[in-house]
């Protein structure tokens, strides 16, 4: 089922705290991973569908590299 990041990321808040790990058993899409990067948990996800694991491994990275990117920049600013 497709959804907002907004029902994982309350549940991410409200459940853990900054880098525990958050286990994904039916990855789909990639929202948890994608949740769980913008709020500093780490992650493992799990997908038998080869089409959803390409989808979500397609989006994980542009969130990482999005991320990355950001966090350099911000370091050069400091």
């Amino acid at each position: 089922a497709n959804f907002s990041l907004d029902i994982p990321d309350k549940a991410i808040k409200f459940m853990t705290y900054k880098d525990d790990l958050v286990l994904d058993p039916f990855m789909g899409s990639g929202t948890t991973a994608v949740s769980c990067i913008n709020l500093d948990r780490r992650y493992i996800g799990f997908e038998i569908s080869e089409k959803y694991y390409d989808i979500a491994n397609k989006r994980v990275d542009k969130v990482w590299s999005k991320k990355l990117t950001t966090e350099k920049a911000s370091q050069f600013w400091k």
